[in-house]
């Protein structure tokens, strides 16, 4: 599992499967050969990277008759090890070089978008790494695509994580000019440092979101949308905000293509 600055997924394009399909960087395991240091290996036969693999994010089985194993694998079908390989600065990305005889293209994906490209049940691992990752959560154990505890909250509620190409708005620390009404307001829990989400539900994937939302004309100020949204959206009761700053969303790109605010 290997990610870009702002979280999409590395795929590559394998020259030798017939149904087109994508799949994560990596293979097989050599005789003798522990997985972390196949890992390593294959990125680096693959992509031209030596990427030293961190955590474990899934452990995937498959049963001997499932329909997306390949003609002539050994029952009782085989076993994935997907490690984290980390975050590719945009140098290490511009470094990526293929070997043409077994891969043709790479590319980075929205989660939501690489899961049209990956076989279904690469695409079931495939999430489930990603939001072990995200939700720095334990190993996912999966059989035949699903997991085989409890399943995580995040792949509950089937969370993805929205890429903003055109949003580069820095956060303004003095206070909002006059000339800027403040439409939204958001707030970033809590004292140790963590952070809640909630999840804005679509046809196409939970969205994590900070609490907050739109100001009303009957809040008098941005922390009575604070108090009001909180209460609303995820049962909370806030202390006494702290303004942190504010930020210019010119292209609407922030909140579902909303106008600017």
């Amino acid at each position: 599992m290997i990610t870009d600055e702002v979280g999409r997924v590395l795929l590559v394009h394998p020259t030798y499967r017939q149904d087109d399909s994508w799949l994560l960087p990596g293979g097989v395991v050599e005789p003798g050969e522990h997985p972390h240091i196949t890992c390593r290996r294959e990125i680096t036969e693959e992509l031209s990277l030596d990427l030293p693999p961190s955590a474990v994010l899934a452990v995937h089985s498959f049963s001997p008759h499932h329909p997306d194993l390949q003609a002539g694998t050994h029952c009782p079908g085989e076993v994935r090890f997907v490690f984290d390989g980390g975050t590719l600065t945009p140098a290490q990305a511009k470094a990526i070089r293929l070997p043409p005889e077994e891969l043709s293209e790479y590319a980075f994906l929205e989660t939501r978008d690489a899961v049209q490209r990956l076989r279904p049940v690469d695409g079931q691992i495939m999430l489930a790494a990603y939001r072990a990752r995200l939700g720095n959560t334990a190993t996912a154990h999966l059989a035949d695509g699903r997991h085989i505890l409890d399943v995580p909250v995040l792949d509950l509620h089937d969370v993805h994580v929205r890429y903003r190409p055109l949003w580069d708005s820095p956060l303004h620390r003095g206070p909002v000019p006059e000339r800027l009404p403040v439409q939204q307001a958001w707030a970033w829990f809590v004292p140790d440092g963590r952070v809640v989400l909630v999840a804005d539900l679509g046809p196409r994937g939970a969205l994590p979101m900070l609490p907050g939302g739109t100001v009303e004309s009957t809040d008098a100020t941005p922390e009575d949308t604070l108090h009001r949204e909180a209460a609303e959206e995820a049962q909370l009761t806030l202390a006494d905000p702290v303004r942190l700053g504010w930020v210019l969303d010119q292209t609407g790109e922030v909140h579902a293509r909303c106008p600017p605010r």
